[in-house]
């Protein structure tokens, strides 16, 4: 009796290592890296001017423009996902303006507009297409420097 009894725990630790062992080697990753420019984002308008997208599909190609910076990025590569804030210098924030083109008509843009102080105003821009994963979300802070 006493065999039978460690006979089965050596069956049921043989059985739960294995069971570990396949849970553990699974890959949250997915399958591809993520490819942003399956989003077809070619530029974006920030105060009337016109800001190329880099070829990554994601940054703005700021070298033209002393006013804007790019302040933190947040990756998550197994979410098909990127996030990016900039600051933007505006004497007036509240007149603060965004647009996103894309050369695809089923991209999915929402533009959400916070107040977070009186002299900083935040958009956070969101995009998607139908049928992809990958996903960006740009967070764009327009501040006077003399108001804060």
């Amino acid at each position: 009796m006493k065999n039978t009894r460690l006979n089965l725990l050596k069956y049921l630790a043989i059985f739960v290592t294995v069971c570990i062992f396949f849970s553990c080697s699974k890959d949250d990753t997915s399958d591809n890296d993520a490819d942003y420019n399956l989003l077809g984002i070619t530029s974006i308008t920030i105060n009337n001017s016109i800001i190329p997208i880099k070829s990554d599909g994601v940054l703005f190609d700021l070298s033209d423009y002393k006013d804007i910076a790019t302040t933190g990025m947040l990756s998550e590569p197994n979410k098909k996902h990127v996030e990016v804030d900039y600051a933007i210098l505006t004497k007036d924030p509240e007149a603060s303006s965004a647009q996103i083109q894309s050369k695809y008509s089923d991209v999915s843009v929402t533009i959400d507009k916070i107040s977070t102080s009186t002299s900083v105003k935040t958009w956070i821009i969101k995009i998607t297409r139908k049928g992809y994963l990958e996903s960006i979300t740009y967070k764009l802070a327009f501040f006077y420097p003399s108001q804060i």
